[in-house]
């Protein structure tokens, strides 16, 4: 069967071929908007070449070609009902030919100058962010211990404070600006310092609310002994290039550069957008048929962490009004690129790098959408998200039984993407995740070296029917999943989904992380309410001791016989379709 998005190729080449476009238009970096958007006089600005074209979408044939080099956005780039193709006529944004146009967040840091031996300072103007790039490199964030964790001893629930070794900590300058990162199982809690103080042999360390009300009232994920940690965000923590940290009382950014070259001469990026495209239509007249082809999505910013802390449940969504036992209540991370109430929309051979939260969200009201040929790479949060999870002030374990069905995302499908380095500055984050969807498929895709988990379907915990039904997880490959927390798998799965089938994926290099606490990984793990399951010829290979299959407290699973002449066949088969193997080389080029 023929994909929207070949549909959509052919369409455009046809119509490239026998010149029937009725507008095409074209958009470049050092192009003006008082121009008439044509190839030799180029707009400059995205927003003025949605304005050009609108009169023209969904009655005739329409391209927005973008030129190659960079667009500094200073507000999200926003496509609505207004900007609708037609199954006839597709409205497209793409890159030009073989040039690459970048939609950047980030803004360049100047007029560095020394601050001690090696270390620069620069004013911030007033920014806040929690990444920095030199020349398209990532920095690290001023860290202590360099490599590796701290151990704590124990949490103190009655008294509100963490128990500490003595010794780690210190009168550090700027103290209410340090974070700890206290991995906890299948999550990570960041928190800003509050005060220390000695006592007996140790060191005991309150934290800043709301984080600290936060964590020590909930249940889940649980607070154990021997978890690690570290902190980041101290000048004092910077003693090897390429750290840097941020002092944002006084607006100053410090900084050791790689190499000790001087900061003047490169190219120094902080983001400052959280959000660079938005596609939002109303429920009852949705965004149809826009096609989002060959652009690069970098530098997005994420500050609530810097504010309020992060406290991750699972899966990214962050915790803002936790109850004693396992009452809770969380929101959902920005996205780089976010579409609500939209339907026949593709992202076809996109480049999401250097992504400061999430990289690609199809939030809610999405119908036939398709997300094919995509590269991910060093994003800080979840790759791709998919339908809703819990929404603000609705408790994590209430089945999604929504009384408006055009909420549901439905018969989307997420194939041949190539997602790798994710999930590590916020811990928990998924390569793919889809809530509450309803047939949803996730075919073909290829993702290595993950945080946490691989691919994730499912929410609430819950045997009770709700909304979802007819997924499937079918021909993916799934490499090195896991790599720094537990309890998770290359394919996760939560509550009640009648219709559904896990298929011929491959999951490898499986293996228990040495810092992780609390249940190990799987490879398969079903977990609460799990239910309506088919699994069939799946292969996984991981050490000694790893299970292959964890059914958690499911409902009723079908585990088909293992056919041993079929590994083969899937070894050679999950991942990319030869079609698209040829994305991984968008990464060699930026090394």
């Amino acid at each position: 069967m023929i994909s929207k998005a070949q549909l959509f190729t052919a369409i455009l080449t046809i119509a490239i071929q026998t010149n029937v476009y009725s507008k095409e238009v074209y958009v470049s970096p050092n192009g003006n908007d008082n121009s008439d958007g044509s190839y030799e006089f180029p707009l400059k600005t995205l927003e003025k070449a949605r304005d050009v074209v609108r009169p023209y979408v969904g009655k005739e044939d329409v391209i927005v070609y973008l030129r190659g080099g960079t667009y500094k956005l200073n507000n999200t780039f926003v496509l609505t009902e207004k900007d609708s193709g037609t199954k006839k006529h597709p409205v497209f944004y793409q890159a030009y030919k073989n040039e690459v146009p970048i939609i950047s967040g980030g803004v360049l840091i100047s007029n560095w100058e020394k601050d001690g031996n090696y270390i620069y300072r620069a004013s911030t103007g007033g920014k806040l962010f929690r990444q920095l790039y030199d020349n398209n490199k990532k920095a690290v964030r001023s860290r202590f211990p360099n490599e590796g964790y701290h151990k704590l001893n124990l949490w103190d629930n009655r008294n509100k404070t963490i128990q500490l070794k003595k010794d780690i900590m210190s009168d550090w300058l700027n103290f209410s600006e340090i974070e700890i990162f206290i991995q906890m199982s299948w999550s990570v809690s960041i928190m800003r310092l509050k005060d220390f103080y000695p006592k007996d042999n140790f060191d005991i360390l309150t934290v800043q609310n709301p984080e600290s009300n936060l964590v020590f009232k909930r249940k889940f994920p649980p607070r154990k002994r021997n978890q690690s940690f570290h902190f980041e965000n101290a000048r004092e923590f910077i003693d090897m290039p390429g750290e840097w940290s941020l002092d944002s009382k006084n607006e100053y950014i410090y900084y050791y550069p790689f190499n000790n070259q001087n900061p003047n001469d490169r190219k120094i990026t902080v983001p400052n957008l959280e959000t660079l495209l938005r596609i939002k239509g109303d429920a009852s007249n949705p965004v149809k048929f826009i096609n989002v082809k060959g652009l690069k999505f970098m530098h997005t910013n994420w500050v609530r962490p810097s504010l309020k802390g992060y406290l991750n449940i699972q899966a990214g969504q962050y915790n803002v009004e936790p109850t004693y036992e396992n009452i809770q209540y969380v929101e959902r991370p920005p996205a780089a690129v976010i579409v609500q109430n939209a339907q026949n929309i593709v992202f076809e051979r996109n480049y999401f790098n250097q992504i400061g939260a999430v990289a690609l969200d199809l939030h809610y009201g999405t119908k036939n959408c398709e997300v094919v040929g995509n590269v991910f790479n060093e994003i800080s949060g979840t790759s791709i998200s998919h339908a809703k999870l819990s929404d603000p002030g609705v408790e994590i374990h209430i089945p999604y039984k929504p009384k408006d069905k055009r909420e549901l995302c439905i018969n989307d499908k997420i194939h041949n993407n190539y997602i790798t380095n994710s999930g590590f500055d916020y811990g928990g984050a998924i390569g793919i995740l889809s809530g509450w969807p309803v047939g949803v498929k996730i075919d073909h895709n290829e993702l290595k070296d993950l945080a946490y988990s691989g691919i994730s379907v499912g929410w609430g915990w819950t045997h009770e029917i709700n909304a979802m039904k007819n997924n499937m997880i079918r021909w993916n490959k799934i490499d090195n999943p896991c790599s720094l927390y537990g309890d998770g798998g290359g394919i996760y799965t939560l509550s009640n989904m009648p219709g559904s089938l896990i298929y011929r994926n491959y999951v490898l290099n499986v293996k228990r992380s040495e810092w992780a606490t609390g249940a190990s990984t799987k490879c398969f793990y079903l977990d609460e309410g799990s239910g309506g399951i088919t699994l069939q010829e799946n292969y996984a290979q991981a050490d000694e001791g790893i299970e292959r299959l964890r059914l958690h407290v499911t409902g009723e699973i079908k585990v088909q016989p293992k056919k041993f002449d079929m590994y083969k066949t899937i070894k050679s088969g999950a991942g990319l379709e030869n079609e698209y193997k040829d994305i991984k080389k968008i990464i060699l080029k930026d090394e």
